[in-house]
């Protein structure tokens, strides 16, 4: 994986997991039932009630559902969120950092600023099923094939958010299922607080992010197929791949 940005990523994974707080448990909504079947190391996470927790993704992000890509971003008018620091406006330029996939020939670049807001990307590659997820809480990344029990789904922001035991966290780092990135140089470094709990439509299960696996419900124990992409900029990116596009920015991205 090339990344331009400093990765102190395991020492920092393993020594610095501060764990959640009550104020990360989220209210839960109205018809939003809780998964059940917690996988055994959830209790040796924080907090281990999170499998009794019921989904609330009106709380969290929007995850990018139906993603539209371009050439480039210009001519568009972006929301002001997706400025990033110092920046005067919301643009893509060539030292925007990128979380950039390649499959079979196939590039896209997917604006670590859009990350931010959204945390998932349900796409397709080629062919493949993908979602790129992004927790900026804590700062890692995680792109995999976007099966559940053999079939694609869209996966959402459940609004939770659960702490792995600091061994795993360490393993799926070092295996590389998960990464550090940031929007910033120099700033890719793992500031674990507490980590994205997504859910899968198809079974209604609970993952972790960082570690790309099932930890409640149905699909508890079992992981996602991770790929691993590339963090650099965008300038970097594009001149590597020069038939690459990239994830333009909502409302083109339909949230959902």
């Amino acid at each position: 994986m090339n990344r331009r940005a400093t990765l102190r990523v395991l020492g920092a994974a393993i020594g610095s997991l501060a764990g959640c707080t009550a104020s990360n448990v989220r209210p839960p909504v109205a018809n939003q039932p809780a998964p059940g079947n917690p996988d055994p190391i959830v209790g040796a996470g924080f907090p281990t009630t999170v499998c009794n927790a019921p989904a609330n993704p009106d709380i969290g992000s929007k995850a990018i559902v139906t993603p539209a890509a371009g050439p480039n971003w210009d001519g568009l008018t972006v929301d002001e969120r997706y400025r990033l620091r110092g920046e005067g406006e919301a643009k893509l330029t060539d030292e925007t950092f990128v979380i950039g996939v390649e499959r079979n020939g196939t590039a896209r670049a997917y604006p670590v600023s859009i990350l931010w807001w959204h945390q998932i990307v349900n796409d397709t590659l080629d062919g493949d099923p993908l979602i790129v997820t992004y927790c900026p809480l804590c700062q890692t990344g995680m792109v995999a094939r976007r099966i559940v029990s053999g079939n694609p789904t869209t996966f959402r922001n459940t609004g939770q958010f659960w702490r792995p035991p600091d061994l795993y966290v360490g393993a799926s780092l070092q295996e590389g299922r998960a990464f550090a990135a940031s929007p910033y140089v120099d700033d890719a470094e793992v500031i674990f607080d507490g980590n994205l709990v997504l859910m899968d439509d198809l079974t209604g299960s609970y993952w972790s992010q960082v570690l790309a696996r099932g930890i409640c419900g149905r699909r508890a124990g079992t992981r996602l197929w991770t790929l691993t992409p590339d963090v650099m900029t965008w300038g970097e990116w594009r001149t590597a791949n020069t038939n690459t596009d990239v994830l333009l920015p909502p409302p083109l991205s339909r949230t959902g």
